[in-house]
């Protein structure tokens, strides 16, 4: 930890702007400005980055005598990603030293960041150690005072003592630049930011920048007026000679798809594909412009294939409406092309593969019907090519592709009936193609996946004993490829996660010993990749999940040491991820409110109600009850736990408060030992007997249920 304090006002004659700096004067800093924000507000965080390291100063500024100092002609390097700090290094400390090397701390504030420990922590940090006025905010979130949406951290509208520690003594927040289009917008918080940083009146540099931009309009304006000369030329010559304007617009046709293509392979290793941004939006104009019938084939297939590449680069850049209008118009030239050759196999599947990209945006924007309709003719398509050469292993692929895609979209809308058929024909057409071909790892590991998806959708409509058996196929084929290729880390860690999936549903027909095997070798093969990649995340994050369960299953098989130990380990692992990383909430909120239910289950069985009580409270802060179905599912099981500890404490009431909100966040219409225990206890006798029937005739004997059966 870095150690000093600020001098105190009036021990020293330097004056007191200048002496927050672990009492010294003028300091040269590593970073100009320390970024704080919440992982959920990266992209924010990301964007003001780059917007203020690419900020060129007006050149009549620079040199300028401030209250900063001279006034430079960059304001860069800044301070984002703790990945800067170099690995091996405390994560707290390596944060506070960047902390003390910045000459600014920008807080990025939302509702969220407001909630973050971690952006607490570094604004308290900075006021104790620091000059509080060199703290800057940007709102891209929530409302300052709101009680639901408050975007101020407490840090930043608190006074904090001299040990970092945030009081309740409220003082007035600093000024904020707002990036929201409600507020300053982008271009005017990004100018208030760097004014701030230059020591500069904001209208002094607004009007710097204004003639900036007037004279780079007039730049700009010149060439688009050369530009539409030349438009206007080729136009002339279209009416003049359709051979001639036939030739222009291929060059066209082929310049944009040259900066597509060889430009873009040029552009992207160093990140800067927002440099095509303008290409994309002048092609499509360009090609929004051009009446399909009137295009012969080779000028159809040049416009479907730039038009997909405008698509795929707006889609890598974020930007989802851009890259919507991209595949819908190359959609419409493939179904051109399709019309004029509706039985040519090529043209099939290109039209298939812009049907799918229309629908993968949709999906991803969350407009299911619409998805729905493009990843269906996705299908019809792939199935036509099947029809016309079913002997070809591409097509049957491709047919495997679109089932697959229709089962992940159906099991997202909880229509898992509709997701098992897509599963299963997607299985039947990938197993049919490796029937056919020579052994391939790479081919069993996409049919093992294929069969994840499937065991987890019988799973979810209760057919537990077909979904062990897809898992346990699962584990076959991943055992087959390591006998094959020992050194196969991916098969190794599917073989993992698919030993867990076999020990849930073996746990779900009441074999607790064959789930602890399971679980064991689950833990076993984890244990020998994370000795391998120590530092892998997804590998450690595996483990805590394994343990967890392994712990349970220990518990219901009365080894209670053994199941603490388990917990102990999941907890020590945790918490050195949780160091690394606080704001990853999966392993902050997720994993945390896993290990503090299984604490209180615990703790309920062993009649332990004050320490039950205690992490019951804790949970509490961690409920999500919002969100989609497991984690509603979670926060059903959590208040059921809360209402079980307040039965026992004597407060019935509260306990049926409990129950009752419990069964409200329970996903509709779902069958499960959780709906079961909550009608029980809330006395709906008759409803509860309804599931317990179902759960018995499905061959439902998790130990859990079978003890309130």
């Amino acid at each position: 930890m870095l150690a000093g304090r600020p001098i105190e006002n009036g021990r020293s004659s330097i004056p007191s702007e200048l002496v927050w700096e672990k009492g010294v004067g003028m300091t040269d800093y590593r970073y100009k400005a320390f970024i704080s924000y919440s992982w959920a507000d990266a992209k924010w965080g990301k964007w003001l980055h780059h917007t203020i390291e690419t900020y060129r100063t007006p050149r009549q500024l620079i040199g300028k005598l401030t209250e900063n100092g001279e006034v430079p002609a960059r304001l860069h390097p800044l301070f984002k990603d703790r990945e800067e700090e170099a690995a091996g290094s405390s994560i707290g400390a390596a944060v506070e030293a960047a902390l003390a090397d910045s000459e600014f701390l920008i807080v990025i504030c939302s509702p969220t960041s407001a909630k973050s420990k971690w952006v607490n922590h570094e604004i308290a940090w900075f006021k104790a150690n620091r000059n509080p006025t060199k703290i800057l905010a940007l709102i891209v979130d929530g409302e300052p005072g709101s009680e639901t949406q408050e975007c101020f951290p407490k840090a930043l509208t608190h006074r904090v003592d001299d040990n970092g520690k945030i009081t309740d003594s409220f003082i007035d927040a600093p000024l904020a630049a707002d990036a929201r289009d409600s507020g300053d917008g982008k271009r005017m918080a990004r100018l208030k930011i760097a004014a701030a940083m230059l020591g500069v009146g904001l209208d002094e540099l607004v009007n710097r920048e204004e003639r900036r931009r007037t004279v780079r309009t007039r730049v700009i304006t010149t060439a688009s007026l050369a530009l539409a000369a030349v438009m206007s030329t080729l136009t002339w010559f279209a009416v003049e000679a359709r051979n001639e304007a036939e030739f222009q617009r291929n060059e066209a046709d082929g310049l944009v798809e040259f900066m597509l293509t060889d430009l873009r392979e040029k552009l992207e290793p160093v990140g800067r594909l927002d440099a095509l941004d303008v290409v994309g939006d002048r092609a499509l104009d360009y090609y929004a412009a051009q009446k399909l019938g009137n295009l012969d084939a080779d000028a159809l297939g040049r416009r479907s294939r730039a038009l997909l590449l405008v698509g795929e680069i707006s889609n890598i850049r974020g930007n989802s409406e851009e890259a919507l209008k991209a595949f819908t118009q190359a959609a419409a030239t493939t179904k051109e092309q399709l019309a004029r050759h509706p039985d040519n196999e090529q043209r099939i599947f290109d039209h298939a593969q812009s049907v799918f990209w229309v629908g993968a945006i949709a999906y991803g924007r969350g407009e299911m019907e619409d998805a729905e309709a493009q990843f269906q003719e996705y299908k019809r398509l792939a199935d036509r090519l099947i029809e016309l050469d079913p002997s070809n292993p591409d097509w049957q692929m491709e047919s495997s592709y679109a089932e697959v895609n229709l089962g992940v979209m159906f099991r997202e809308q909880r229509r898992h009936d509709e997701a098992e058929p897509s599963f299963s024909n997607a299985l039947s057409r990938v197993e049919l193609v490796a029937k056919k071909e020579d052994y391939d790892s790479g081919r069993q590991t996409e049919i093992g996946q294929i069969l994840n998806w499937l065991a987890q959708t019988k799973d979810a409509i209760g057919k537990y004993r077909e979904s062990l058996s897809a898992h346990q196929r699962e584990v076959k084929i991943y055992e087959e490829v390591l006998e094959a290729d020992g050194a196969n880390t991916e098969a190794k860690n599917r073989l993992s996660i698919a030993l867990q999936f076999v020990g849930d549903q073996q746990l779900n027909l009441g074999n607790i010993e064959d789930a602890i095997a399971s679980y064991r070798r689950s833990l076993a093969g984890n244990s020998e990749l994370r000795s391998l990649e120590p530092d892998n995340t997804e590998w450690q994050e595996t483990a805590v999940r394994a343990l967890h369960v392994h712990a349970e299953l220990l518990m219901y098989a009365g080894q209670e040491d053994a199941s603490g130990i388990e917990l102990l380990k999941a907890k020590k692992l945790l918490d050195r991820m949780t160091a690394k990383d606080p704001e990853n909430e999966i392993w902050s909120q997720e994993l945390r409110l896993s290990e503090l239910a299984l604490l209180t289950q615990r703790d309920l069985a062993r009649n332990n109600l004050a320490n039950a009580a205690e992490n019951s409270a804790r949970i509490a802060t961690l409920i999500d009850d919002t969100s989609g179905g497991a984690a509603r599912t979670r926060a059903a099981v959590v208040y059921q736990l809360r209402g079980d500890i307040y039965f026992r404490q004597g407060r019935p009431k509260t306990a049926q408060e409990m129950w009752e909100k419990a069964l409200v966040v329970l996903p509709e219409n779902e069958t499960s030992a959780v709906r079961y225990l909550l009608l029980k206890r809330l006395g709906q006798t008759e409803d509860a007997l309804k599931v317990a029937k179902e759960l018995d005739r499905r061959g439902y004997r998790h130990p859990a249920y079978m003890s309130e059966r």
